[in-house]
C-alpha cells in the first residue's frame, strides 16, 4: 500500500491535457462497466476515484473521498431502475479536480485536504450524481427505443443490424462518460470551488462534518442491509488494516 501511495502520475499534469485526456478514458471505460459490459465493480465509488487519483499522481486523494462515498453508495446498485444518480462521472470528475487543486501534497494528515474542502468536494460529488441521473434516464430510454428495431432482426435473422445496434448503444454510453468527467471536472474547478470561497464563512462548520455523516450513515446503511456478525468481523478487519498502515505510513 505505501509503495501504491508513491506511485508517480500515470499522466503528467505538465501538459494537464494528457491527464484530461486519460480521465475521459477513464470515465468512459467505467460507464461502460457499470452495466454495459464487464460489471467488475471498479465503477464503484472507491475503486473509481482511486484510479482516478492514480491518474493524476494523487491515490490517497481518491482514498480519501472514495471510502465515505463508497460507504453511503454501497446499497445504491445500477440495478433496473432502482439506483439513483451517476456516481461514475461524478466522483472522477471531482476527484480529477481536487487533485489539479493540490497536486503538490502528499500523504495523510492535516492540511492534505482541509475538513470543509474535502466535506464540499464529497457534497459536489453527490450533487453531481443527482445531476447525472436525468442523462442515464434518457440514454436508457433511447436504449429501449433502438431495441424496438432490432427485434426486426430476430424477425429475419439479420444479425448484423442488431450487432450496429448494440455497439451504437455502447458507444452511447462511452461517450456520456467521457463527456461528463471532464465537463464535470470543468465545472467543479471553475465554479464548484470558487463557489466555497463565497459559501464557506455561512456553511463551512456543517460541511466539514459531512465526511462522517457519509461513513455513519453509510454503515447503518449496510448493518441494516447485512446484519451478520460475520460480515462485521472483515469490516473490523479492514479498520485495523488501515490504521496499521496509517500508522507504518506516518
Amino acid at each position: 500500500m505505501i509503495a501504491l501511495l508513491q506511485l508517480p502520475a500515470l499522466a503528467s499534469p505538465d501538459p494537464v491535457w494528457s491527464a484530461m485526456a486519460l480521465t475521459a478514458l477513464l470515465g468512459g471505460a467505467l460507464c461502460l462497466d457499470e452495466s454495459a459490459v464487464v460489471q467488475s465493480w471498479l465503477s464503484q465509488p472507491l475503486p473509481a476515484a482511486l484510479l482516478t487519483g492514480l491518474v493524476w499522481g494523487r491515490p490517497d486523494l481518491g482514498l480519501a473521498l472514495g471510502v465515505p462515498l463508497q460507504l453511503i453508495l454501497a446499497a445504491n446498485l445500477p440495478v433496473g431502475q432502482s439506483f439513483v444518480g451517476d456516481a461514475v462521472t461524478a466522483t472522477v470528475a471531482v476527484t480529477g479536480a481536487a487533485a489539479k487543486l493540490q497536486p503538490d501534497r502528499t500523504g495523510f494528515g492535516p492540511g492534505f485536504l482541509d475538513a470543509v474542502l474535502w466535506g464540499w468536494l464529497l457534497l459536489g460529488v453527490l450533487l453531481l450524481s443527482l445531476a447525472g441521473h436525468w442523462l442515464i434516464t434518457a440514454e436508457r430510454a433511447a436504449f429501449g427505443l433502438w431495441m424496438h428495431e432490432g427485434r426486426l432482426s430476430l424477425r429475419d435473422g439479420d444479425m448484423r443490424r442488431l450487432e450496429s445496434l448494440h455497439r451504437r448503444c455502447l458507444t452511447l454510453t462511452f461517450l456520456r462518460g467521457a463527456v461528463l468527467s471532464v465537463l464535470f471536472l470543468l465545472l467543479v474547478q471553475e465554479a464548484w470551488l470558487t463557489l466555497l470561497r463565497v459559501a464557506g464563512p455561512f456553511c463551512g462548520r456543517w460541511v466539514a462534518w459531512l465526511p462522517l455523516l457519509l461513513c455513519g450513515a453509510g454503515l447503518g446503511s449496510l448493518w441494516e442491509r447485512f446484519n451478520s456478525r460475520r460480515a462485521w468481523v472483515w469490516v473490523a478487519a479492514g479498520m485495523l488494516l488501515a490504521v496499521a498502515v496509517r500508522g507504518v505510513s506516518s
